[in-house]
């Protein structure tokens, strides 16, 4: 064979050096990507504390939703337990505490809370393959979506589906998400608002249209906002009814979201009485929290078979609304299963766009 020039041997040699480059390069590069993914697997092992403010960046009350629809479809799964609230006083209020597994999606946890001015709200969930934490996220904003969402899905279920008008009594923290679920479920035209101070009426009718582009407007009275309501809200902390039966025209739904303890109560009896359904979150924690059921179950003018749980309405085990002219209540509680449920899509949320930090 004729011998290579040097040339063509330089040339050999520069190529094998590049490709060996190249090589170097591609494995360095494979090495690195390596580490970087087993520091994703390390991040999302380790414990996210999220804050009020990335819960608002990752989830809506559409979302909220459509997670509790998901989660009462599958309420009867003998690995799902909701733990009815269980308070202590504290100080000036009470410490609140509640907790639930969800079987479906492998899921427990629990929620703490102080019930008094300045309180704070805390989520913790857990694995339920390993029993590892998931996450620590601050719950008020959490805690108003879910709350917001349980009506939403209520009405979704209960409420003539030509309803335009919403009557809401109550101006708080709570109540924005309250309309902004309804509103997501059926196309609301007109909201009528009462609150006991004129100026909260009418900032929050403001913030309304600002927020929702629906026509709002403050009632002058509670009997003025819910008159020509095809749906109701009350959303009070109220010990005595704000919400009385001769008020209410025929086909009316009625989400009653405020009152979550034994000694307070916001619609009067007959309203509960002239309902053809009478729906809850949780039956155990009604017979604990809902006073409105309560009162008229000791006074034997109703009994606890009368009540519905907005899960067997959805799975059809129970039956909704049978016309038009029907009267349908929802009492809501709140119930720990619902936060974690939707906990569990926050974190989710959380490690799909990198939010929220690893916690030691």
């Amino acid at each position: 064979m004729p011998k290579q020039s040097n040339a063509t041997l330089a040339m050999a040699k520069a190529a094998t050096k590049s490709k060996a480059k190249i090589k170097a390069k591609i494995k360095a590069k494979t090495k690195a990507e390596s580490k970087n993914r087993n520091k994703t697997k390390a991040a999302i092992k380790r414990p996210l504390y999220l804050t009020e403010d990335d819960v608002q960046a990752l989830v809506t009350v559409k979302d909220a939703i459509a997670t509790l629809e998901l989660l009462f479809e599958t309420w009867r799964d003998p690995a799902t337990v909701n733990l009815p609230r269980q308070r202590a006083a504290v100080g000036k209020g009470a410490f609140n505490l509640m907790g639930a597994a969800w079987g479906a999606s492998e899921i427990f946890g629990l929620k703490a809370y102080y019930g008094a001015a300045g309180g704070r709200f805390h989520v913790l969930l857990y694995s339920a393959r390993d029993g590892s934490l998931k996450a620590m996220i601050e719950a008020d904003n959490l805690g108003q979506m879910r709350t917001g969402a349980a009506s939403g899905l209520a009405t979704k279920l209960l409420a003539n589906p030509g309803a335009r008008t919403l009557g809401v009594i109550g101006a708080g923290r709570q109540a924005f998400a309250q309309v902004a679920a309804v509103c997501a479920v059926r196309k609301i035209e007109t909201v009528r608002v009462f609150a006991r101070m004129a100026e909260h009426r009418e900032t929050f009718a403001e913030h309304i249209e600002r927020k929702l582009r629906v026509a709002a407007m403050a009632a002058p009275s509670a009997e003025a906002a819910i008159g020509d309501a095809e749906i109701v809200v009350t959303i009070t902390k109220s010990a005595e009814p704000v919400l009385r039966a001769n008020w209410l025209k025929s086909g009316v739904h009625v989400n009653a979201a405020g009152a979550n303890a034994a000694a307070r109560r916001e619609v009067d009896a007959e309203t509960v009485l002239r309902s053809t359904v009478r729906a809850t979150d949780h039956l155990a924690q009604a017979q604990v929290e809902a006073g409105e059921y309560r009162d008229l179950v000791a006074a034997g003018r109703l009994k606890w078979q009368d009540i519905v749980e907005l899960g067997d309405i959805l799975t059809e085990k129970a039956p909704g609304r049978r016309g038009p002219a029907d009267i349908t209540l929802f009492k809501s509680l709140g119930i720990a299963l619902e936060d974690i449920a939707f906990a569990d899509l926050i974190w989710r949320r959380a490690i799909e766009r990198g939010a929220g930090k690893p916690m030691p």
